[in-house]
Formats: structure tokens, sequence, C-alpha cells
């Protein structure tokens, strides 16, 4: 198996992120078909994968084109997951839903949960900001 290998993607301001979404997924759960992560540790990466993608999409963009890459790398015995993207900075290890006080989901939407189970499932999770660009970094065993 490939030691590492990189999804990118570009979503013009007002396009609909969902086809990006879905190819980032499919993009990782090819990936993770073949790593070291047993089937229990797979769900939950596919999972996160979603949530940050979706997320960087969805939120991240607003009125602006957005582009976005995932690198997946297999280390033995866990996947260390790269998500970079040049929208506005953003980090989610500080934003609402990943503090210890994260109330539950939005009563309205349901939403809100993503960042609860990055948090839940990551490990060694850090954010930067270069230049124009957040990337998250995080482990998944």
């Amino acid at each position: 198996m490939d030691q590492s290998r990189r999804f990118s993607a570009f979503v013009a301001s007002g396009r609909d992120p969902r086809p990006t979404i879905r190819e980032a997924l499919e993009f990782a759960r090819d990936y993770l078909t073949q790593s070291c992560l047993d089937e229990r540790a797979y769900v939950k990466a596919a999972i996160i994968v979603e949530e940050l993608i979706s997320n960087c999409l969805r939120h991240g963009g607003g009125a602006q084109d957005l582009s976005v890459s995932l690198v997946l790398e297999d280390i033995g015995d866990a996947i260390v997951l790269e998500v970079e993207d040049d929208g506005p900075a953003f980090d989610p290890t500080t934003g609402a839903g990943f503090s210890d006080d994260f109330a539950g989901p939005d009563p309205e939407t349901g939403g809100g949960i993503g960042l609860a189970i990055v948090r839940a499932w990551g490990e060694d999770i850090a954010y930067t900001h270069n230049g124009q660009r957040n990337i998250l970094r995080l482990t998944i065993r």
C-alpha cells in the first residue's frame, strides 16, 4: 500500500459542495480499506474525513472560492489525517463544539456535533494557520 495519498479539490463560490464531499469520502474509503486500521477505526476515520471536509466546504468558503486537500498517511498502527484549506482562519481546536463544555447538538438542526466527534476519536490534534492556509492534523487508531 502507498505510504500516503493526497486528494485535492476546488469548489467555486456558490457551487454545491456535496459532490466534492462524496469524492473525498470515496477517496478516503478506498485508501482506508487497505490501511492498518481495524473495522471500527476504519468507520471512525471515514466519519472524521466526512465531517472535516464537509465543514471546510460548507462553512469555510462563504462567498469565496475554496480549495481543500486531504492527505492520509499510514504510519503502521495508525492513520495520520491532514486537511488543508484556504478559507478564513478557523481553529477547530478552540471553536464552538470543541470545548469541554459542549452542550450537545443544535436542537433545531441536529448540527454541531462534528467537531465533538473529531475530538473524541482523533488523537494528537494540531491546528496551524500558515499564510492563507488552515491545516488540521490528527491521528486515528
